[in-house]
């Protein structure tokens, strides 16, 4: 791992390309939560922090018609965004325009420095800009998936929100995702990474986006989603000066 401005490299390029090949719904269920925010997405200057090779990149043109601009500084993950016809930047501080919309899913728990991002995302969005993160919940459930994906934490509701709110941000909505993943966090705890047990394979992944995600989206519909789920999901507003 190397860092660079408070935010640690951490390719995962097999997990990248296992989940974009298993986890199509799992996907696209994140990237929905997003662009249900954009009310008029035309023309929008949209960033994907964090953009991996670019999975959720191409879901949010598909569901946005939007490209969003791809903050990577990986360079084999670049090389797919680059093959994907996706603009390139290492950081947000290095796009020449003001940023209307930040998508970040699951990026900042690999970031020792979190808060200097999240000021960075301030920075960097217009009056009134949004800013959409999914992140991993829960520090109690930090397991040795955590460890060996390069999680420094995972994060909970009051932190979280603290840490927005220092930063100048107007959290404006606060739910979990995917309630009944919750327990499959738990089990990771419980039983630790294991891909003979069928924890955290390709397999279980496959499973997980068939059969579980529709029953964990249904439960998260019954209001599970207010008290526990294996994800945050929480998006804020950078204010009027």
């Amino acid at each position: 791992m190397t860092e660079q401005s408070g935010f640690t490299e951490y390719s995962g390029l097999d997990e990248l390309l296992a989940i974009e090949k298993s986890m199509p719904n799992y996907n696209k269920f994140i990237v929905s939560k997003f662009t249900k925010l954009l009310k008029n997405p035309d023309n929008l200057t949209i960033v994907d922090f964090g953009a991996g090779i670019g999975t959720l990149s191409r879901i949010i043109h598909e569901l946005s018609g939007q490209d969003p601009l791809c903050v990577e500084i990986d360079k084999i993950n670049r090389c797919y965004l680059k093959e994907r016809g996706f603009q390139i930047f290492n950081m947000c501080d290095d796009i020449p325009e003001e940023i209307d919309a930040i998508f970040s899913s699951n990026v900042l728990e690999h970031i020792e420095d979190d808060v200097a991002i999240l000021k960075s995302f301030y920075k960097n969005l217009n009056e009134n800009g949004i800013l959409f993160l999914y992140l991993p919940a829960f520090n109690f459930l930090f397991s040795g998936l955590d460890k060996k994906v390069g999680h420094f934490r995972r994060y909970d509701k009051k932190s979280l929100k603290e840490k927005m709110k220092s930063c100048g941000f107007d959290v404006k909505h606060f739910e979990y995702a995917d309630s009944f993943g919750f327990f499959a966090s738990i089990a990771m705890k419980i039983f630790g990474y294991n891909e003979e047990l069928g924890l955290g394979s390709q397999k279980s992944l496959v499973f997980y986006d068939k059969y579980i995600l529709p029953i964990s989206k249904f439960a998260d519909s019954l209001g599970f989603k207010y008290i526990f789920g294996k994800n945050i999901l929480i998006t804020a507003q950078k204010m009027p000066d």
